[in-house]
């Protein structure tokens, strides 16, 4: 499971407009050419979200368990480089990060 929230930097209480203009940034400040792998994962991020429909269907129906790559994508915008620390990684595996 990925959060695509989190993957475009914005809040789940984030707008169509809002969505759309987190996406832009982040592909002004990683196009295809030097991160291809970010790139096709900001685009994933904003294909799950880019509409008040798609965001309902993202928030219903992804039951895909979290993987720890996952865990890791979600605490390095809280932690930083490197790992998490274990409070910080347990709160992650709970739900609560």
């Amino acid at each position: 499971m990925y959060d695509p929230y989190l993957i475009l930097g914005i809040g789940r209480e984030a707008d169509d407009e809002a969505v759309h203009a987190a996406y832009l940034t982040a592909i002004k400040a990683c196009p295809p050419e030097h991160d291809p792998e970010r790139f096709e994962a900001l685009r994933q991020a904003y294909e799950a979200i880019r509409t008040e429909r798609h965001r309902l269907a993202h928030a219903y129906l992804d039951t895909t368990p979290a993987g720890a790559l996952d865990l890791l994508e979600r605490a390095a915008p809280v932690t930083g480089p490197g790992q998490p620390d274990a409070g910080t990684f347990r709160a992650l595996l709970r739900g609560d990060g």
